[in-house]
């Protein structure tokens, strides 16, 4: 008897083991539950009557070999078909919904390039400041609306100079915006300096698409 339990042991054992995973690919219900007791049902009457004389040393098993066998076989038999049952036909779980697309970023109501600001300074040029009569008229058809504006610089000169002449220039362009009509309490400004650079700046072009102003949406 004792070998016939680690027999049937191993088996159940083996079998779960090799079902793992596809176990955790499904929900447990009622088809498990059924394999379960179908299984149970039969393995304990082939426990039961499979208990042979060998193993009940050469005579007839008594009652209490044979209810140990229906045990065993009840064990193994529930076990067994709980898994076949449920690897058979529980549901797979619905997958999970895809996740949201991430927001677009926002686009500057307004873009300033270097070309108009005079050279190393925080003077607006005329075409500067015709940009900025479109984002005027923006803000006072949208008053709900505040800005950041944001100044940038190339990489020529200091880190702390770009960063004090990007400041400049964001507070010009606020100073404009103010005098066209657009409270200051919408406005607020922060300067970048050369650590956000959108171009490299090996090249002129590209320190020229680096010094900019952008007006941001909040």
């Amino acid at each position: 008897m004792r070998v016939t339990k680690f027999t049937a042991l191993g088996a159940l054992a083996a079998f779960g083991l090799s079902g793992c995973a596809a176990m955790q690919e499904r929900e447990w219900g009622r088809c498990g539950v059924a394999g379960a007791v179908i299984g149970g049902a039969a393995g304990a009457l082939g426990g039961g009557l499979g208990v042979d004389k060998i193993e009940a040393g050469g005579g007839e098993a008594s009652n209490g070999e044979i209810a140990a066998g229906a045990g065993v076989g009840l064990l193994v038999g529930a076990g067994l078909g709980a898994v076949a049952g449920h690897l058979l036909c529980d549901p797979k779980p619905a997958p999970p919904p895809p996740p949201p697309p991430p927001p677009p970023a926002p686009k500057p109501i307004a873009h300033l390039g270097g070309t108009n600001f005079d050279f190393n300074k925080a003077t607006l040029k005329p075409d500067g400041k015709k940009v900025l009569d479109g984002a005027i008229k923006t803000l006072k058809d949208n008053p709900n609306t505040r800005v950041t504006i944001e100044g940038h610089t190339d990489s020529v000169g200091s880190e702390a100079y770009n960063q004090k002449l990007s400041e400049r220039r964001a507070e010009s362009v606020k100073d404009y915006l103010v005098a066209g009509g657009i409270s200051a309490s919408r406005l607020s400004t922060v300067g970048y300096g050369e650590s956000k650079p959108i171009a490299s700046n090996a090249t002129e072009a590209g320190r020229a698409e680096n010094r900019r102003v952008d007006l941001m949406p909040k």
